[in-house]
């Protein structure tokens, strides 16, 4: 089924986070990324840049309303709506602002949804204050195997799974294009949000980021350090309302036919440098 899907290459190209008190989380977005924030008509915020884009909607706190994955012609989004609808996947009106009209969406078991289309034209997006590309978002879930079957029917590809001495799958992670990964999850007791990441160029964007959170007084949660999946660099902060805020460089990079490989479920395998935050 993978083979027969056109859906890659996509990209992460931009999210909607709910929260109870969006005022106070949109704040800590502008102060992090320096970017100016829009109030759109129907209530939401905007806060777009080069490669980042990111809209704020009232809602439940921790939640990731959608994550909406770019590609680069309309007929390859039809094509793809096609392939969805043959594996009897339902398909969605697209919420997203900023994509075509071709665009639509997905759901998967546990409601994450995941919207497909091309960008809109218009106004250039505002200048990034860094190199900090959206690249990945995260999900906790009871439902791992199904959460995974049902992004290979959509045409991502699995790359490495995470698993207990007892053989039970406790994370896994699926590429769109030749990086790594852009969609994971993690076993939790209930369905969660859990991160989302911007790629940056190299070792030395982590550090100018880092002294810029210092500016900030926000002090890293978790990092630097050095995953095994993916092979990237990486630390972690978390926002106004707790979500999960990665920066990541040096990702590691997969061609399509790569063959899945298996890793320990142990604090080595999520930070080959030290302590690891573990979901399970």
């Amino acid at each position: 089924m993978t083979d027969q899907s056109p859906l890659w290459p996509a990209r992460l190209h931009h999210m909607e986070i709910t929260s109870d008190r969006p005022p106070e989380l949109i704040d800590f977005y502008l102060r992090l990324l320096e970017g100016d924030a829009q109030e759109l008509a129907d209530g939401r915020w905007l806060l777009a840049g080069a490669e980042r884009s990111f809209l704020f909607a009232l809602g439940a706190r921790n939640g990731l309303g959608f994550s909406a994955f770019a590609m680069d012609d309309r007929a390859r989004v039809a094509a793809l709506r096609d392939h969805v609808t043959d594996q009897g996947i339902d398909v969605q009106p697209s919420p997203s602002p900023l994509f075509g009209e071709e665009a639509f969406a997905v759901s998967d078991r546990d409601g994450n949804i995941l919207v497909f289309g091309t960008p809109r034209g218009g106004a250039p997006a505002i200048a990034d204050r860094s190199p900090a590309r959206l690249q990945h978002s995260v999900v906790g879930s009871p439902n791992m195997g199904d959460l995974i079957d049902f992004r290979l029917k959509l045409g991502f590809v699995l790359s490495d799974e995470v698993k207990d001495d007892h053989g039970n799958l406790t994370a896994a992670f699926l590429r769109s294009d030749p990086e790594h990964h852009s969609q994971a999850m993690f076993y939790t007791g209930v369905p969660k949000f859990d991160h989302f990441s911007m790629e940056t160029t190299s070792w030395n964007d982590i550090r100018d980021w880092a002294d810029h959170l210092g500016d900030l007084r926000i002090s890293l949660n978790w990092g630097p350090g050095r995953h095994g999946p993916g092979n990237n660099l990486f630390f972690m902060v978390s926002d106004a309302d707790g979500n999960m805020v990665e920066f990541s460089a040096e990702m590691e990079l997969m061609d399509r036919d790569v063959a899945v490989r298996l890793w320990k479920d142990e604090p080595h395998t999520l930070n080959l440098w030290g302590t690891a935050w573990m979901r399970s």
